[in-house]
């Protein structure tokens, strides 16, 4: 936890009532340790979506496509590009995201997200919540298909608090933290970015690509 456990606890109560097929994704998730985004953080993602009504998406990591459908229900208006390695998963991902009734929208793809996409795709807010070491690479592949003006969301940038004390991460954790405080200092001095950091779930990055000027 990167809060207050009884704040986040709060917090997490206030957000109203998900539907039957995410309280249950959420149950699975719990019960087979499947990476989810968490519900605070989910919830804050919604709004910002709600607030710059992207007409496309794209998202890097799937899973059982939990976080997709929050997309989906946050943004009706957009399509939706969303990738993942795991075939399993993105098998259940098709099935849940057809249960949700938005699969007409929604385009998943068994790939490696490290092999980027063709420039035909362009995007309005990219979503990063894949493997935390290849962040920066995700990041130089995907932020040219994303318009200016666009959103990039990333979660996990502080990794239960250890990017802020990095010498208590076990010897498995360290490279991953070390390679997530390069990620967020990338973030903070890019000139062609806008960037904050919310401490909410695992910690989001908020990113906004600037308008190049005349």
């Amino acid at each position: 936890m990167i809060t207050n456990p009884a704040i986040d606890d709060y917090v997490s109560g206030l957000v109203p009532a998900r539907s039957p097929l995410l309280a249950r994704l959420e149950q699975e998730a719990a019960e087979e340790n499947i990476p989810i985004v968490q519900l605070a953080s989910a919830q804050v993602m919604r709004m910002l979506l709600l607030l710059h009504r992207p007409q496309s998406i794209l998202e890097v990591g799937t899973a059982i496509g939990y976080s997709t459908i929050w997309l989906a229900e946050a943004a009706p208006q957009a399509r939706i590009v969303t990738m993942d390695i795991d075939e399993e998963r993105l098998a259940r991902a098709r099935a849940n995201v057809a249960e949700a009734g938005c699969a007409d929208r929604v385009e998943i793809l068994l790939r490696d997200a490290t092999l980027g996409l063709p420039d035909s795709y362009q995007f309005d807010c990219l979503f990063i919540d894949a493997a935390k070491g290849q962040y920066r690479a995700f990041l130089d592949l995907y932020l040219p298909l994303l318009r200016e003006g666009g959103l990039v969301i990333s979660d996990n940038v502080l990794f239960r608090g250890l990017v802020a004390t990095p010498d208590e991460a076990g010897k498995r954790q360290r490279p991953m933290v070390d390679k997530l405080l390069a990620f967020n200092a990338h973030l903070a001095e890019r000139p062609d970015l806008e960037t904050t950091f919310i401490p909410v779930g695992d910690g989001l990055a908020v990113s906004l690509k600037k308008r190049m000027q005349p």
